[in-house]
């Protein structure tokens, strides 16, 4: 395996539901290397989508640790959770997320605004990973203009904006007809060969999942391989 980006180690996250507490992550170890494309699938509640808040900061967890490029992020105050989110991870949601008032090229933009990259460098950047992602005819268009697979293909250009090293994807076929599907499984194949960009997949499509290197399971918080 290439070198570690992400270890977690006996990682737990508990949730209290009608009096009972529940380990929705339950002594989880987990390692993603650099540029290593890994998918997780399991049934509703499972636990997928809470593991993937956690090693995105996106959450905190009740136990365990979360390392990222080596450094312990349980430790890490707010403001240096929000810079390593913004600069060092990606997130592709099956419901895109984009901002319906802004266009492609501005939800693109949006985070290296934030990140403070220079405006005609931000634009620039923006339009060629828009057209690597074959949208350059739609950079004007509104995501209420855009079918749900453009969306997708927006969102995916948006998680690239800032370089990540790694993209957390949320069932990202999961709004998507059969023929788009395919072609967001393709497109996440190119951004982690071409972009050498570390991918962790959530899905509950066997087909989807077929796309990663190597495939984990996940019932009841516990993964285990595939």
């Amino acid at each position: 395996m290439s070198e570690k980006l992400v270890e977690t180690e006996r990682l737990d996250k508990l949730f209290v539901m009608g009096g009972e507490t529940i380990k929705a992550v339950d002594n989880v170890d987990l390692v993603i290397g650099g540029g290593e494309f890994l998918s997780i699938m399991g049934p509703s509640g499972s636990g997928k989508t809470t593991l993937l808040n956690l090693i995105g900061c996106l959450d905190r967890p009740d136990g365990g640790r979360i390392l990222f490029e080596g450094q312990d992020v349980v430790r890490l105050r707010e403001g240096e959770l929000d810079q390593l989110r913004l600069r060092k991870i990606g997130f592709v949601f099956q419901t895109f997320n984009l901002l319906p008032t802004l266009t492609a090229l501005e939800n693109v933009t949006l985070p290296m605004i934030v990140a403070r990259a220079s405006p005609s460098g931000r634009e620039k950047r923006a339009r060629e990973i828009l057209s690597w992602v074959g949208l350059s005819h739609r950079l004007a268009h509104y995501p209420r203009q855009l079918s749900a697979g453009e969306n997708q293909r927006v969102a995916i250009a948006r998680a690239l904006a800032n370089q990540p090293r790694l993209i957390l994807a949320d069932e990202p076929t999961g709004n998507l007809d059969s023929k788009s599907k395919e072609e967001i499984a393709h497109l996440l194949q190119r951004v982690n060969s071409e972009h050498g960009t570390a991918m962790l997949l959530v899905t509950h499509d066997p087909i989807i999942a077929g796309i990663a290197t190597k495939t984990f399971r996940m019932v009841d918080g516990k993964i285990s391989d595939g």
